[in-house]
């Protein structure tokens, strides 16, 4: 039988799997940092212009990704932020787990013999969904991701020399 299909179901997965606004922040500014990580630094304003994500809020998350040594941060006219390592050794679990905190804490739900047939058929899903998540976070590097954006970005088509 085909995966349901349709307006609802498309809904309950959007809703279930997203990330706060402050991760989504965060991780579009790390796509900017990435695709800058050879030239240098980025100035915060202009991080904020690029993804049109409010300065102060963003200023905030760019502190915590330094203060996770994901970033690194320069005083003055040629300073800014840029990533702190190769964007091949960033993976996305570590700046989600930073970012997130308990929030999306990945304990796999302890399954006990006295639950009713449709609380452990909830909490299998949510032990499944669980492992799903973290899987694809623990196997995502951010170089892994900003490919990904620029194939998107160009059509899917790679052109070779």
């Amino acid at each position: 039988m085909p995966p349901a299909t349709g307006d609802y179901s498309d809904r309950l997965l959007r809703y279930t799997m997203q990330l706060s606004k402050r991760t989504q922040y965060a991780i579009r500014a790390m796509i900017c940092l990435c695709d800058a990580y050879p030239r240098g630094f980025i100035q915060t304003r202009e991080l904020a212009s690029r993804e049109k994500i409010p300065t102060k809020f963003l200023e905030s998350i760019l502190a915590a990704l330094c203060r996770g040594q994901f970033l690194v941060s320069k005083i003055g006219a040629s300073g800014g932020y840029r990533l702190a390592r190769r964007p091949d050794e960033i993976f996305l679990s570590d700046l989600v787990a930073r970012l997130e905190g308990k929030r999306l804490a990945s304990e796999s739900i302890t399954l006990s013999d006295d639950l009713r047939p449709g609380e452990l058929a909830v909490d299998l899903l949510q032990n499944q969904l669980t492992e799903a998540f973290d899987s694809v976070l623990r196997a995502t590097t951010l170089a892994m991701l900003n490919e990904k954006v620029y194939q998107h970005s160009r059509g899917g088509q790679m052109f070779y020399i």
